[in-house]
């Protein structure tokens, strides 16, 4: 089966996972089965794979999607996502938004399936009609969203936004102090003011919106003069 598509196929279940690759197998594709994300992060690092077929249930597996479905874009390949029935809207829309390629139903048809791998393939994305509403509707909610949060970014202050990247990362106001050779009062400072000018009333909630809108890491040269 020398040149054909490699596919990863991930579910749950190993009995499931290695029926449905026979089937792939059967149409012509090079097809390994496997029972978590883990396995299949391990196969497409070795080079086994072109596309990750994976079981809905996997994508919780690690406590998301509030995180964001980071593995998906770490495979560096396209992920199809077998679901029950239509699916989750915030799941799927998470799922889209981390870049799964493809949603199918777990009751199409196999010939369906692959006709998606091989849109996917073409960088197309596959995604049902009475989902696909919803997805896109709360993408362009998300969209006005960031680009509100976009505006008000722009009003901080390069030491602000210093100051807020360091707070994404999870640090204290005394080790952003250390690190920007500040004292902990005047990071305290610039925390309240550009709480006030994001219209937040926590840091909390301004480290959120700052992650929405994907806030850029501090400059390397921490000790510029404030």
């Amino acid at each position: 089966m020398s040149g054909a598509i490699s596919i990863v196929v991930a579910d749950r279940r190993r009995t499931v996972a290695e029926v449905l690759a026979t089937g792939l197998q059967h149409s012509g594709m090079a097809s390994r089965a496997v029972t978590g994300m883990a396995e299949a992060r391990s196969l497409v690092a070795a080079g086994h794979g072109d596309v990750v077929v994976a079981d809905i249930g996997l994508l919780n597996a690690d406590g998301l999607p509030e995180e964001g479905l980071p593995w998906v874009r770490e495979l560096n390949v396209p992920v199809i996502v077998l679901s029950e029935g239509g699916g989750s809207d915030d799941l799927a829309c998470a799922a889209v938004r981390a870049g799964v390629r493809g949603w199918v139903p777990k009751n199409s048809s196999l010939r369906h399936l692959v006709m998606v791998i091989g849109g996917v393939l073409r960088e197309e994305t596959w995604i049902p009609p009475p989902l696909l509403t919803r997805v896109l509707d709360e993408l362009l909610t998300l969209r006005e969203t960031q680009e509100q949060g976009a505006e008000l970014l722009s009003g901080l202050t390069s030491r602000e936004r210093e100051v807020l990247s360091l707070l994404c990362l999870g640090l204290s106001r005394p080790e952003i102090g250390r690190r920007l050779f500040l004292s902990t009062n005047t990071v305290r400072t610039h925390v309240q003011n550009l709480m006030i000018k994001l219209d937040v009333h926590s840091s909390v909630a301004a480290v959120a919106l700052a992650n929405r809108v994907g806030l850029a890491q501090p400059l390397d040269d921490p000790g510029r003069a404030s």
